[in-house]
């Protein structure tokens, strides 16, 4: 599976991984900052599957409201 194909849950559960990492006093600098990168990403990532997941639901929403009146 390719980063691509992550799903959502996936993603969140690396970040989490990444944010653990850069906690530990142990990690490089170079490897910090390669995590850094990573967890950034990851974090849009994670946030334009959530607008669009809002999305969706607002437009479901709406087409329940016609559906009623």
């Amino acid at each position: 599976m390719t980063k691509n194909d992550q799903t959502f849950e996936m993603k969140m559960t690396r970040l989490e991984t990444i944010v653990k990492s850069l906690d530990e006093e142990e990690v490089s600098l170079e490897k910090s900052l390669e995590l850094y990168q990573e967890g950034i990403k990851l974090s849009q990532e994670c946030d334009n599957i959530l607008k669009n997941a809002e999305l969706k639901v607002e437009e479901l929403n709406k087409d329940t409201d016609n559906d009623g009146e």
